[in-house]
């Protein structure tokens, strides 16, 4: 049975419990190890409150967790060491990047990411530069990730898309039995994400407001944004209700199955081009159709015109009132939709197909 350590930030960092954790979980022939770089509790403040006090504390709570982690795997001595997007972000320095050195060339090492880590200085050029060195294979979600590495790096890259195993539909003849009922006097939008996206949704904030309105106007329907994310969405809006609720993991399957339609919008800018598209595969995860801005990623998720809309927002964010109107008319429209969504993930991100990997990548 080979050994494992896994670095990675805890189950409350989304994308190391999507990416990673809830695969390791799963995998029992293995001795898998979490090497956890900072505490759930400090990476709830450090995302909720960023002050400067609370940022140096998130950093040196990574220094010292690590200080320790490195040592207990240069005496374990991992058969594999998987690194979940940068193990030591900012504070990749001596001793910490001497020791993480040492640990790196004396295992195989599979390294992580679904984000343009780069881009937002998650990463430090020091330890980019271990990781490209010394992964055996490394993960990504998109051609624009792969193409940000080394060139003698891309024979050990293998594209991988985020899923999530928790949305699983037991009953595919009943699942949209809620969704029907509310249908008749109601649309509820859904945006799931954490407080770094707020700025993304805001951008069309008017346009849904708008949608609600005419929503209102043609159907009698009421509109309601629920924002499911650790911080409130606040803005004024005159015919859009927004309903905000604090992220959990467990509460997030429940409310997507009693909204009707899921939404990413994407400001046009460098770092949504590394984006992966996760909110849009959960949602397809439950059958729920999707409107997403046409930037990076999102168009290998959704099929425009099938499973949801792509909106071309660049200049004007008009169309999302459109794709909302076209998915609030009439119930079997929009039940088609639905049915379309859920069998693309099941045929292109399934969370079992992943599971195979990393239990190929684990334990063979």
């Amino acid at each position: 049975m080979k050994k494992v350590s896994v670095y990675t930030r805890g189950f409350t960092h989304a994308a190391s419990y999507y990416r990673v954790l809830q695969y390791t979980e799963k995998i029992k022939d293995a001795d898998i190890t979490n090497r956890f770089t900072v505490t759930d509790r400090m990476f709830r403040k450090y995302s909720d409150a960023p002050t400067l006090f609370c940022k140096i504390q998130y950093h040196l709570t990574i220094f010292f967790r690590n200080f320790m982690n490195f040592a207990r795997d240069i005496k374990a001595s991992p058969d594999i060491v998987v690194i979940s997007r940068a193990a030591v972000p900012k504070v990749c320095v001596f001793p910490l990047s001497l020791m993480y050195k040492r640990v790196l060339k004396n295992s195989t090492v599979i390294w992580d990411f679904d984000d343009d880590i780069f881009g937002i200085n998650e990463i430090t050029k020091a330890e980019a530069r271990l990781l490209q060195e010394y992964s055996d294979r490394i993960i990504v979600t998109s051609d624009y990730l792969k193409n940000m590495l080394n060139e003698d790096c891309q024979s050990r890259v293998s594209m991988l898309p985020t899923t999530d195993g928790d949305l699983t539909i037991d009953d595919k003849a009943e699942f949209n039995s809620r969704r029907k009922s509310l249908y008749k006097d109601a649309i509820n939008v859904l945006w799931v994400g954490s407080s770094s996206g707020l700025k993304h949704i805001r951008n069309v904030v008017p346009a849904l407001d708008t949608a609600a309105k005419t929503v209102m106007e043609k159907t009698g329907k009421k509109l309601t944004l629920t924002v499911v994310c650790n911080l409130p969405l606040e803005e004024n809006t005159k015919d859009l209700e927004i309903k905000n609720i604090r992220w959990a993991r467990d509460i997030v399957p429940d409310i997507m199955l009693g909204s009707h339609i899921g939404i990413m919008p994407l400001l046009n800018i460098k770092r949504s081009m590394g984006k992966g598209g996760f909110k849009l595969v959960q949602y397809m995860a439950v059958g729920l159709p999707a409107i997403a801005s046409d930037v990076g990623f999102n168009s290998n998720v959704v099929a425009d015109g099938e499973t949801g809309y792509l909106i071309d927002d660049k200049d004007s964010t008009d169309g999302w009132a459109d794709a909302v109107l076209k998915l609030s008319l009439d119930y079997e429209s929009w039940e088609k939709a639905s049915l379309a969504s859920l069998e693309k993930w099941e045929e292109e991100f399934s969370f079992d197909r992943n599971l195979s990997l990393w239990k190929k990548l684990l334990t063979e």
